[in-house]
């Protein structure tokens, strides 16, 4: 298997980040794998980590503790990303993550990373542009499913994107 430093070029989330600031996150990202209907987080959890998906599917929304029961809002897959919490404060999950197949991923460990970002501008002006759109992206998908709920049963559909949200 290749190393972390490949991984992390390969990825679509690092698709236009200079190589040299790309390489300032390869020592704060770990391999994690995630076998089907593990959780990768949960809502209100601390939010350490932004996860590059490398394999498998992970669905994510309002999976447990819910009233209503579950409600999956999209599902991410190879070459997306999820967990933009780790960036901004109260530094807390505010959707639950699930493994839906066994899922291959890096991540990105956040507080390292943010006080790179803070040290490399540039760095961290085009973390936060990927992450811009990937929160674009989510809430997309959150409009897309809210409108299938009210006209459908709840969970009878789901969006995939393929493009990284959340």
């Amino acid at each position: 298997m290749a190393n972390i430093k490949e991984r992390l070029a390969r990825h679509p989330f690092m698709k236009g980040i200079p190589t040299d600031n790309a390489e300032l996150l390869d020592e704060n990202t770990v391999s994690r794998v995630f076998q089907p209907g593990e959780m990768l987080f949960r809502r209100g959890g601390k939010a350490p980590s932004l996860f590059l998906i490398e394999k498998g599917i992970v669905e994510v929304g309002l999976l447990k503790g819910d009233p209503a029961g579950p409600i999956v809002i999209t599902r991410v897959g190879k070459g997306g990303n999820l967990g933009w919490s780790w960036a901004f404060a109260p530094y807390r999950w505010r959707f639950d993550a699930r493994a839906k197949t066994r899922v291959e991923a890096l991540a990105l460990e956040g507080k390292p990373v943010l006080a790179k970002m803070g040290r490399y501008p540039l760095l961290g002006y085009e973390l936060m542009s990927h992450l811009a759109r990937s929160l674009a992206l989510g809430l997309e998908a959150t409009r897309h499913q809210l409108v299938k709920v009210r006209h459908r049963k709840a969970g009878t559909d789901i969006i995939y994107f393929s493009q990284p949200v959340f």
